[in-house]
C-alpha cells in the first residue's frame, strides 16, 4: 500500500492518494503525470482518490498542467520534492516513500510537495455558484451533495472499526451507501460473520480519511488555544481562544469537512449505536457543526492579525520539526 500526500509549498491544499503497489518500480515522472493528470472521477472509481477530495485534486491539476494541441504537459515553472528531497524523475517512484505503520499495519508513506505554482485557485471552469456551494456547511447543503459525501465517510469508518451490518437483513437507511460501496468495490461479505467488511480498496479509502485528519492535526492543532495580549502571541496556555476555524479559512481548508474528519479520527462517534439512523440527517450535522458555526470567524479576527498569528505558529512548528 502506497499512500501519497500531495501539498503545495504554502501548505494551503492537500490531497491524499492511495496508489497501487505497481507504482514502486515505475519512473517517478511517469507516475506523477499519469496520476496527477488523470480524471478525478476515474481515480475515485479506482479507489485512488476519495470523492470528497475531487475539488482539491482538480485545483492541483489545473495549477500543475497546461495544454496545447498535443495535450497536457507540466508547466515549466513546476518542480517536485519528495519527502523534502528533489524528486528524481527517472528513478523509481518507490524512492519517494518511507515505511510507516498504523494500527499494526505496515505501509509506504510519501509526501510530494509541488513547487512553483504560487497560491492555488479554483479551476477556471468552476463557476462562482459551484465555489460557493463547496464552502457551504453540510447543514445547508442540498441533499445528495455534502451530507451524502460525509455520510459515506461515516459508513466506511463504522465498518472499519467492526460495526456488523448483517447482510441477511434489510437496512433502508443504509441502502444508498451499501449500493455505492458495492458498486465501487469498497465492501464485501465476510462469510464467517455474515456481515460486510472493507475490501483492500475500501481500507485504502478509509486510510486516506485518517491520513487527511492527521495532517490537519499536525498543521492546525497549535491554533486550538491562542492567547493574545499586548506583550505578544502565546499558544497552549489554557487561557486563549480556539482559532482553528479562522486558520482553516486562511489556508483554504473547508472547516466543516475538517471538523468531521477530526471527529472520525478521534473516535468521536465510534460508540454511537444509532448512527445508521442519524448519519444522513441534516439535523444531526447541524449539531456536529455547531462548534464551527459558533467559532470566531476570520472576519472577526481580521486577516492581518490572523496572518501574524500564523506566521508565529509556523515558526514554532518548523523549529519543533527541526528538533526531532
Amino acid at each position: 500500500m502506497y499512500q501519497l500526500t500531495v501539498t503545495d509549498q504554502q501548505k494551503q491544499h492537500l490531497v491524499v492518494l492511495s496508489l497501487p503497489d505497481d507504482v514502486s518500480s515505475r519512473p517517478a515522472a511517469d507516475v506523477v503525470f499519469d496520476v496527477l493528470a488523470a480524471d478525478a472521477a476515474a481515480l475515485v472509481a479506482q479507489g485512488i482518490l476519495s470523492e470528497g477530495q475531487i475539488e482539491e485534486f482538480d485545483i492541483f491539476k489545473d495549477a500543475i498542467f497546461d495544454s496545447d494541441k498535443d495535450g497536457l504537459f507540466i508547466r515549466e515553472s513546476v518542480n517536485f520534492k519528495a519527502n523534502g528531497q528533489d524528486l528524481d524523475p527517472d528513478g523509481p517512484f518507490a524512492r519517494a516513500f518511507k515505511e510507516s505503520q498504523r494500527d499494526g499495519i505496515k505501509y509506504m508513506r510519501g509526501e510530494l510537495t509541488v513547487l512553483g505554482i504560487g497560491p492555488l485557485k479554483a479551476p477556471a471552469g468552476q463557476s462562482a455558484q459551484a465555489q460557493a456551494a463547496s464552502t457551504q456547511s453540510p447543514g445547508q447543503a442540498e441533499p445528495g451533495s455534502e451530507i451524502r459525501d460525509l455520510s459515506r465517510v461515516m459508513f466506511l469508518h463504522q465498518i472499519a472499526i467492526g460495526y456488523a451490518i448483517d447482510v441477511t437483513k434489510e437496512f433502508p437507511e443504509l441502502a444508498e451507501c451499501i449500493a455505492w460501496a458495492e458498486a465501487n468495490e469498497l465492501i464485501e461479505i465476510d462469510v464467517k460473520k455474515v456481515a460486510y467488511k472493507l475490501t483492500a480498496k475500501g481500507k485504502r479509502i478509509h486510510d486516506s480519511y485518517i491520513e487527511e485528519a492527521q495532517d490537519l492535526i499536525k498543521r492546525f492543532d497549535i491554533y486550538g488555544n491562542v492567547d493574545i495580549d499586548n506583550s505578544g502571541i502565546y499558544f497552549d496556555t489554557g487561557l486563549g481562544r480556539d482559532l482553528r476555524v479562522p486558520a482553516f479559512e486562511m489556508e483554504g481548508v473547508d472547516p466543516f469537512r475538517a471538523r468531521f474528519l477530526l471527529g472520525i479520527n478521534d473516535g468521536e462517534w465510534d460508540n454511537l449505536s444509532n448512527w445508521p439512523e442519524v448519519f444522513n440527517q441534516e439535523s444531526w450535522y447541524r449539531q456536529v457543526f455547531a462548534p464551527v458555526e459558533q467559532a470566531p470567524s476570520l472576519e472577526e479576527i481580521g486577516e492581518g492579525k490572523m496572518s501574524e498569528i500564523m506566521t508565529r505558529a509556523k515558526a514554532i512548528l518548523r523549529q519543533e520539526q527541526q528538533n526531532r
